[in-house]
């Protein structure tokens, strides 16, 4: 005798089932969004160090999505005539320093800018875009390092390369030394810095550097240590600043002053406003 099978339940099993991998693979389901960064401001004083005598700005979208894809759109308002754009990644670093890319975006340039789609990022390349310090770089012939960049991970609040002259001393100071300090403020309060000095008279050595807070020709108390001693000098390093210090950098007249075992008052000083 034949086991009884009712073939009633099988027509709508298996028409469920081919429903489910049609739709698996439709390729006419859109993928979905797992992070857009909007209007990302793109600048050359975000560059680590700014290009000399650059100005350019921009801006960029980027959207995660979850086929493992990246859609991106990105411009430069300013760039200069005779250059050109030759790449855009993102890289891997904080806001004070330079990175390795995780991605290329392999642009095709039309004006200025850019929009297209990378596909097939690993799960590796997906993890740092969305979880560790990353940034935009847009690179070009006249600037290849970088002509405009932007944080993904914070917003830089301030930018500016601060160049330092011992006639900026109150009063004047003759030295044959120069110097420069990079700063780099983020959203959340943390100030990037790094100061360098180079050419100092003979006998003479680099002991501390200061942010102090006065206009251009008067001097003022300290607000920031930039260096303590003269091993954190030539290194980036971070601080994290109170809300009032913070805004002090970003609205009222601060200078860069730094002192040396000769010129205790100050060797070399460049303002930041």
């Amino acid at each position: 005798m034949k086991p009884f099978r009712d073939n009633r339940y099988l027509l709508p099993i298996g028409t469920a089932l081919l429903f489910t991998i049609a739709c698996k693979h439709d390729p006419g389901v859109l993928p979905t969004t797992i992070k857009k960064w909007e209007n990302i401001g793109l600048s050359a004083k975000n560059e680590i160090p700014a290009p000399a005598g650059k100005s350019e700005e921009g801006d960029l979208t980027l959207e995660l999505l979850s086929d493992n894809s990246l859609k991106y759109e990105f411009h430069i308002h300013n760039l200069s005539p005779g250059d050109a754009i030759t790449g855009a990644h993102v890289h891997f670093a904080d806001a004070g320093n330079n990175g390795p890319v995780i991605i290329d975006l392999k642009p095709s340039v039309v004006s200025g800018g850019a929009s297209g789609i990378v596909s097939n990022l690993r799960q590796g390349q997906i993890d740092t875009l969305v979880n560790r310090t990353v940034y935009f770089n847009v690179h070009s012939t006249q600037a290849p390092g970088g002509i405009a960049r932007g944080q993904l991970d914070k917003k830089v609040e301030f930018a500016m390369d601060v160049a330092l002259s011992g006639a900026n001393e109150v009063p004047a100071v003759t030295t044959s030394a120069s110097g420069v300090c990079i700063l780099r403020m983020t959203e959340d309060k943390v100030l990037f810095s790094k100061i360098s000095v180079s050419n100092l008279d003979a006998g003479d050595t680099i002991r501390v550097a200061h942010i102090h807070k006065a206009a251009a020709g008067s001097n003022g108390p300290v607000r920031v240590t930039l260096a303590g001693n003269i091993g954190e000098f030539d290194i980036m390093k971070t601080t994290t600043l109170v809300d009032s210090v913070y805004n002090m950098i970003k609205t009222e007249p601060m200078y860069v002053n730094a002192h040396s075992k000769l010129k205790g008052g100050g060797l070399v000083r460049g303002q930041i406003r």
